[in-house]
């Protein structure tokens, strides 16, 4: 425990600033709490990629009797005027010299390229850091909106950026703290430090000005503490501007990596990112020996261990501060944390969209009329079911059937709220019979009457003895998942797209991950292991393991892909270059598994309404895209009220 209260507001992971941060939210959140933390913020560049497995963590934590406060925010790229930008950008693209540097490249995969924002940078390419944090539900859904329009055509830009204009609309419920030596204020040190003391002060004047005009008493100062002696002389301006103009103060660690041990693996995460991108001037490809080597350790800290970084570090550069003032400045991030921000977790009411429903109707109401109209198309029938009371014919007992069946999976699908999902389905299915071929329907959704009344399966569940209890229960939890065979899925999602809008249609990211066999090449052209080497162990290591894996679990048919640790443990070959080389085995099982970059779903897409307010999207290559995954082995989006289709 620490005697000093602290709580961490700025801190990246590797999922949402790979390559830069390092390590799964989850992680960072444990440690914290391992060391006395009640809360921590989670603040990844320009995106809230992570913000799900937080989410989901924090809630786990709670089961476990572990009382942890998660805070949610980013920390975003920004600029002063993107119209103004705008403007310079054409510019540059009249002049067939300059036109050739301008980048084209959007990817919802960000790169921190740390020495871009701490220097003056490109005219064009300077972006500023700014931490925003949502103390209520109003203050997410507005950085959701900000982040959204961030990547967006206006605003993107090699990054995704905001500006005073979309602050100043979007800033209700939001904290923001000036950031790093990469943040607002450090931009007025950077680029006019040369002019001099005073002509840094009045660029930070007009900062201040600006921003408490728009955010008021939720306008902080940031302070950090580290061995780098730019950091220090901004510290003296930002307090000059706490002195000034009266704006709170707050002390931050700026994590990256989860735990103090973490260092040297989130160094090398860090340069395993420029392979073939080229190496950035600013970054030394060679990996320090220890941590003494270091200007900082960022790891999510606790009180006294900050303000052990302020004395040592403040030392080391020969800088005096007021200790009450510092001490303030720290405390100050548990007094945000606890009577600032709410304890919440985001919204996740499911979301679907209300345009598939007919004014004058229900969805629960609309769904039955046009599913028993459907089922009595099929069966060649002229009269509708009897919820319509408007039949008196005899029905034989198989027809009786069908409408007992229909009748129940109705109630099971508007008991679960789930109506407006198969109506959705239903429009999709009408547009891709445009088209497009369909599949019949396969999976447990096969075994739904209601989906075969709709038309989005083509196989009678009654005649082939199907359950729909194997698909939808009333006593379970899980959402509906129709898996919908189409020949042409982009074809289709471009179709549904451009119909029904940008805001509405979304797809699906992936998670690509660093695998064993890649990483194990990456790591060892750090170490100059000749490649011929290195290739002849990667190419046995799973011939050798799977097999012996598979013996292990009984497994005596089929395809089974050993985990890393069972071909560690099963590869004779990898044990030996293990045993050669085991600072690569050290890092491999410390970096096998983190983010290398966002994808996109080859079909999936979540449908809603307004959905740049309930989730802070992503694109790649100017297509939205979700900022939250939903595969196999990671379901993210329906925890957070998302279904997909």
């Amino acid at each position: 425990m620490s005697n000093i209260k602290f709580v961490g507001l700025h801190a990246h992971s590797g999922v949402g600033s790979p390559f830069d941060g390092f390590g799964y939210p989850q992680d960072h959140m444990d440690y914290a709490f391992e060391n006395g933390c009640e809360a921590l913020a989670l603040t990844d560049h320009g995106n809230m990629n992570g913000t799900a497995y937080q989410v989901l963590h924090a809630k786990k934590m709670k089961e476990q009797g572990k009382n942890f406060k998660p805070i949610f925010g980013v920390e975003a790229y920004f600029i002063e005027d993107v119209d103004d930008w705008r403007k310079k950008y054409e510019e540059h693209k009249a002049d067939k010299v300059k036109a050739r540097r301008l980048s084209r490249e959007q990817s919802g995969t960000t790169i921190e390229a740390e020495g871009e924002t701490k220097s003056k940078g490109s005219e064009l390419n300077r972006s500023r850091h700014l931490v925003l944090l949502a103390m209520n539900q109003e203050g997410l859904n507005n950085i959701y909106k900000m982040i959204s329009e961030s990547y967006t055509d206006k605003y993107y830009y090699r990054k995704p950026r905001i500006d005073y204009e979309l602050l100043n609309k979007y800033n209700s419920g939001v904290i923001c703290l000036s950031a790093c030596l990469g943040g607002v204020y450090a931009g007025c040190y950077w680029s006019m430090r040369e002019e001099g003391e005073e002509a840094v002060l009045e660029c930070m004047r007009e900062v201040t000005r600006r921003m408490v005009s728009i955010l008021g008493d939720r306008w902080y100062g940031e302070l950090q503490w580290n061995n780098v002696p730019e950091q220090h002389e901004l510290n003296k301006y930002v307090i000059q501007m706490h002195k000034e103009f009266g704006i709170p103060l707050v002390s931050t660690a700026d994590s990256h990596y989860p735990t103090p041990v973490a260092w040297k693996d989130r160094e090398l995460y860090k340069r395993l990112g420029w392979l073939g991108r080229g190496k950035p001037e600013w970054l030394d490809m060679n990996l320090p020996t220890s941590v003494q080597e270091m200007e900082y350790e960022l790891y999510p800290k606790n009180g006294d261990q900050m303000w052990e970084a302020y004395e040592t570090y403040s030392k080391q550069c020969g800088v005096e501060y007021d200790d009450k003032l510092v001490l303030r400045s720290i405390e100050e991030s548990h007094k945000i944390a606890f009577e600032r921000i709410e304890r919440f977790y985001p919204d996740n009411a499911v979301r679907l969209p209300n345009f598939v429903v007919p004014a004058g109707y229900t969805a629960d109401d609309y769904l039955r009329r046009i599913a028993s109209e459907g089922l009595f198309s099929l069966l060649k029938l002229n009269y509708p079911l009897s919820f319509e009371k408007k039949t008196k014919h005899r029905k034989d007992k198989t027809i009786m059937e069908y409408e007992t069946r229909l009748d129940h999976e109705l109630k099971v699908i508007a008991d679960r709220g789930f109506s407006k999902y198969f109506l959705t389905m239903k429009a999709i299915v009408d547009k891709t019979n445009e088209i497009q071929l369909a599949g019949p329907g396969r999976g447990s959704a096969a075994g739904s009457l209601v989906a075969y009344a709709l038309g989005i399966t083509q196989i009678d569940p009654i005649k082939y003895d199907l359950l729909f209890s194997r698909f939808l229960r009333a006593d379970a939890k899980d959402y509906p998942d129709i898996d919908y065979d189409v020949s042409e899925p982009m074809e289709l999602k471009e179709k549904l797209i451009e119909e029904w809008g940008n805001n509405v249609v979304v797809p699906i990211s992936n998670f690509s991950t660093l695998q064993l066999k890649s990483l194990i090449k990456d790591i060892s052209k750090f170490y100059d292991v000749p490649f011929m080497e290195v290739n002849a162990v990667t190419n046995k290591m799973l011939f050798e393991a799977t097999p012996l894996a598979k013996a292990k679990h009984g497994i005596k048919a089929g395809v089974y892909n050993p985990t890393f640790e069972e071909v560690i443990e099963f590869s004779e070959s990898l044990q030996k270059f293990f045993q050669k080389y085991p600072q690569i085995k050290e890092h491999v099982v410390g970096l096998v598994g983190q983010v290398r970059q966002v994808s996109r779903h080859a079909g999936g897409v979540v449908i809603g309404e307004d959905l740049d307010k309930y989730m802070p999207l992503i694109s790649s290559k100017h297509v939205r895209q979700t900022p939250w995954s939903e595969g196999q082995n990671v379901r993210q989006l329906e925890p957070m009220g998302f279904i997909k289709f």
